[in-house]
């Protein structure tokens, strides 16, 4: 029985066993279809099996050269030849290693030194002569590089890529330059240059397409610049490419919504959620637009939640004390619209929706107080003089003087100019409307 097992072990360990040649074989397919690391991986389990098998030093060697590793590639240069000292073509190939590295050095050296056209000629020939070995054209696109010609700086690096897909310092390369395009565009944003910096964006994405941040950008200026669809298109984009981007589906939401597209909006922002449950300004986007639904229960639960996860987000506390107001829970609005205020002391409409909420539950001092805070900070806004106007007049218990003067000011504002004409009148003539 145990011979049985040692004899089915052994022919499995036959079966899936390579030779030398296949696994050769196996590391050239992997060299051709760009799998650097697999075919090193194959030569050396070639090696292992024979020591002497010439084929998968020369095999490493060049795999050494394309790594831009002339140190590697030497090494196993000598140790081919040592195992067919015969083969001329080794030997030859091993030789021209020198000239190689005589291209390389002149090159780095007339960079350095500022002669940029003798550098760029040293690695010309240097990529001519030896076409599988990155580094000549990684230099070159460097040299542009520090030139500040980026395309032809990323021309080269895609180069690079083509000859080893895994060249690290290529790919960095790359990102750098959209990376600077990506900086280019921020920079003209904040100066206002929307065009050029769409423009420097759209640079980012033709140097690397998964630079999400570019397409995200662009939808950010699309929005500023009213083209909703366009903005959609590329808040997606942003989020094809990295579907945790929890800022894009809030970005996007907010743009469907614009779109009047409600459901979409919801959607976006549920899965914002989702993503970062933290999210305090998304839940406040929900209870938006739940509130211009009317549908005040949920956007009471989706701003409750957006307070719960940030206590000091003030739009949350300000809009749940629109909606009890809607509801005339007036003790209730009170309570929301001074934590609003207290986070956020510039905030001139829940100063005035605070006043409107103290003169409707009879506290004509406070209502004063709020009115004059909204004023102070928004002077030319008639809702704020109208509330510190029925404030002042206090039902008929106030001040005749003052309530007019700032009914006055209501007057100036149009939205509010009819409202505040009614109630000087009602100030002026009382007896006209006693019941």
């Amino acid at each position: 029985m145990i011979n049985k097992i040692i004899l089915t072990g052994l022919f499995v360990v036959v079966i899936n066993a390579q030779s030398p040649d296949e696994l050769y074989s196996n590391a050239l397919e992997d060299l051709e279809s760009g799998n650097i690391s697999s075919a090193v991986a194959s030569f050396n389990s070639a090696l292992e099996m024979d020591p002497t098998f010439a084929p998968a030093y020369i095999g490493l060697a060049r795999t050494f050269v394309r790594k831009g590793d002339l140190k590697g590639a030497r090494e196993n240069f000598i140790a081919a030849i040592e195992a067919e000292p015969e083969n001329k073509e080794f030997r030859s190939e091993y030789e021209q290693m020198s000239e190689l590295v005589t291209l390389m050095s002149k090159g780095k050296r007339s960079m350095q030194s500022g002669d940029v056209d003798q550098a760029l000629e040293s690695f010309r020939i240097a990529s001519e002569k030896f076409p599988q070995y990155p580094e000549s054209v990684f230099n070159t696109g460097l040299t542009y590089f520090r030139k500040k010609d980026f395309k032809e700086a990323v021309s080269y690096f895609n180069r690079v890529l083509e000859i080893n897909p895994e060249h690290e310092t290529a790919l960095t390369a790359v990102k750098n330059v959209a990376k600077n395009y990506f900086n280019n565009g921020n920079q003209f944003y904040k100066r206002g240059d929307l065009e050029a910096a769409i423009s420097s964006y759209q640079n980012v994405l033709s140097v690397d397409k998964t630079f999400y941040q570019a397409h995200y950008q662009m939808g950010v200026i699309q929005s500023k610049m009213g083209d909703r669809v366009l903005a959609i298109d590329s808040y997606q984009k942003a989020l094809d490419v990295n579907p945790q981007f929890y800022k894009g589906y809030f970005a996007l939401g907010l743009a469907k919504n614009s779109n009047n597209d409600s459901d979409g909006a919801i959607g976006a922002l549920q899965t914002a959620i989702d993503i970062y449950p933290g999210y305090d300004k998304a839940y406040g986007a929900l209870g938006d637009i739940f509130i211009n639904r009317k549908d005040f229960e949920k956007a009471k639960q989706s701003l409750n939640m957006a307070i719960t996860v940030n206590p000091n987000y003030s739009k949350g506390h300000a809009n749940l004390g629109v909606i009890y107001s809607e509801e005339e829970n007036w003790d209730q609005a009170i309570s929301s619209l001074e934590m609003a205020v207290a986070l956020n002391e510039n905030d001139s409409m829940s100063y005035f929706r605070l006043a409107s909420a103290y003169n409707s539950n009879g506290n004509c001092g406070s209502a004063k107080t709020a009115a004059r805070q909204s004023t102070e900070i928004k002077n030319r806004f008639g809702g704020a003089w109208f509330e510190l106007g029925i404030a002042e007049w206090c039902g008929g218990k106030g001040n005749k003087i003052a309530a007019l003067n700032a009914f006055e000011s209501a007057r100036n504002d149009r939205s509010w100019r009819k409202m505040a004409e009614y109630e000087i009148d009602k100030v002026n003539n009382p007896q006209k409307y006693e019941k």
